[in-house]
């Protein structure tokens, strides 16, 4: 693949990550409203999913385990940032002698960070942070990569 394709394809990746983070923050917290993590498993089209995994009613630990931190969930924000660290591998200058690049490390960061969360561990502010991050994240391959 060439690397404006790379590029598009890992700014896709964010926008899906930043989307679900945003969703989570504020539609899983203690003053969501009633039907909101339903309605997350909808906009997250994993309510099948939820079903066949989960044989209980749908609960903030098991919606946030499957949106946020399911490796296999393609709606999952750990999905996304697993698809970027594999897209990114494929960038010119990922590495140079020996180091990584400011945008790979940061993803790096960001998909260890969330590889090892618990979804008792994800809070509005864990979300609010993961959010900025993601900005943050967004913007560094912009710089790198999207010049102008």
């Amino acid at each position: 693949r060439g690397e404006l394709e790379i590029t598009d394809l890992n700014r896709r990746y964010l926008e899906r990550g930043l989307h679900m983070t945003r969703l989570l923050g504020h539609l899983s917290g203690e003053n969501a409203p009633d039907g909101a993590l339903d309605m997350l498993l909808e906009i997250g089209d994993s309510v099948m999913t939820h079903r066949r995994r989960y044989a209980v009613a749908t609960a903030r630990l098991t919606v946030t385990d499957l949106l946020a931190l399911d490796q296999l969930n393609p709606r999952s924000i750990f999905y996304q940032l697993n698809e970027i660290k594999t897209e990114v591998e494929l960038l010119p200058n990922a590495t140079v002698n020996g180091q990584y690049s400011p945008f790979y490390r940061e993803v790096l960061r960001l998909y260890n960070t969330l590889s090892l969360m618990t979804p008792e561990a994800m809070t509005p502010e864990v979300y609010s942070r993961l959010e900025s991050d993601m900005e943050n994240l967004s913007d560094l391959l912009a710089k790198t990569y999207i010049s102008i």
